[in-house]
């Protein structure tokens, strides 16, 4: 998991007793929201606020490349959208201040390793890794991406319900993605990206925002520090 805190720590965390397994800080995010590892152990992060897809060392989050996030701009509204949600439970913790191209012999997407910025505006949010290629949820553009790392091409684009799409997470081959305006999570059919469910929480419970699936339950995290699952 990881804390969109000024520290911007990334915790493997035991799935039964919530136990840290081990954890690290990867330098220069700013906002972070949303990660994925591949098959070859290099961690994917959604930099929101920098719109930017930063690579780091699984091992200890030493940062490996930077790219800029296809999507990316100024989130906007739609006639009809739900307003702003606001978590309804106090804070875990007390809250803490917080303060696009391709140079020579880069890789397709890929920007120099010092960049602070990708595109103005906001990036990816929840990310998922699948068949060598890159799923992601994007605020500002309402629509999910399907990304292949190697070529920074684009292969499929679905349109999302809302503008505040966050976490996302597999079911087989249906993908989860949650909005937290919504205050729901929406099944996507993985080939045509066709919403084929929806779970509808209350202004109760927590707000939705990082998401994953493991073992038929859906895991989720609020934005002041609780994390929560429910059956599947």
């Amino acid at each position: 998991m990881l804390d969109q805190g000024k520290e911007n720590f990334v915790s493997l965390v035991n799935f039964t007793d919530g136990k840290v397994i081990r954890e690290f800080q990867v330098p220069g995010l700013a906002g972070a929201s949303g990660l994925t590892v591949d098959p070859n152990g290099v961690m994917w992060i959604n930099d929101t606020h920098n719109s930017l897809i930063v690579t780091c060392d699984v091992r200890d989050g030493k940062v490996l490349a930077k790219y800029w996030c296809p999507g990316a701009g100024r989130a906007y509204q739609l006639e009809g959208d739900p307003p702003a949600a606001r978590s309804p439970l106090a804070p875990a913790v007390a809250p803490v201040a917080t303060g696009g191209g391709r140079g020579p012999g880069r890789a397709p997407g890929q920007l120099a390793r010092d960049a602070a910025t990708g595109l103005s505006g906001e990036g990816g949010q929840g990310m998922e890794w699948r068949d060598g290629l890159l799923y992601y949820a994007c605020l500002p553009s309402r629509r999910a991406y399907v990304l292949d790392p190697k070529t920074w091409r684009v292969q499929a684009m679905w349109s999302l319900p809302g503008n505040r799409a966050h976490g996302v997470g597999w079911e087989g081959d249906s993908l989860w993605i949650g909005d937290t305006n919504w205050r729901a999570f929406f099944r996507y059919d993985r080939k045509t990206g066709d919403i084929v469910e929806k779970i509808q929480l209350t202004e109760k419970d927590p707000l939705i925002h990082g998401v994953t699936v493991h073992d038929a339950y859906l895991w989720y995290c609020d934005d002041v520090g609780y994390i929560c699952n429910f059956k599947l």
